[in-house]
């Protein structure tokens, strides 16, 4: 399935929109760039985008170390909410932001489900210098 920026967008808002605690998603490439975004600025996806990138990364050398690689997901509970990053095969991820009442079983649930669907478009051959938001 080949999807544009702008088709993912749409598809980051549709999983928001289905699940009221989600505030925020961003598919981020391999390279730790936001190729979409919904709930968020454009600078604020991109500066969550590269944390996220970077919390992978940390997070697979220590299961590496570990030998419990790969890393399928890191759930990070703060007192105003929880922060979701789920890889995907390409090694790229979802981040996706909730309030704290979120159900944290249905969110990563709907993850699996939207990586399923989209993941081998979370490649960085469809980046683009613009990256694409949704409204």
């Amino acid at each position: 399935m080949t999807t544009s920026p702008n088709d993912l967008s749409w598809i980051l808002s549709g999983f928001a929109g289905r699940i009221p605690e989600v505030t925020q998603a961003i598919a981020v490439s391999v390279d730790g760039l936001a190729l979409a975004y919904t709930g968020v600025e454009r600078d604020d996806a991109d500066r969550l985008a590269a944390i996220a990138s970077g919390v992978v990364n940390l997070l697979s050398a220590a299961a590496q170390l570990t030998n419990t690689d790969p890393v399928e997901h890191s759930l990070t509970a703060m007192e105003g909410g929880y922060m979701f990053s789920m890889a995907v095969s390409s090694g790229a991820s979802l981040l996706v932001t909730t309030t704290r009442d979120a159900d944290i079983g249905e969110v990563s649930y709907m993850m699996s489900e939207l990586i399923n669907q989209v993941g081998d478009s979370l490649t960085p051959q469809i980046r683009d210098t613009d990256a694409q938001p949704s409204r």
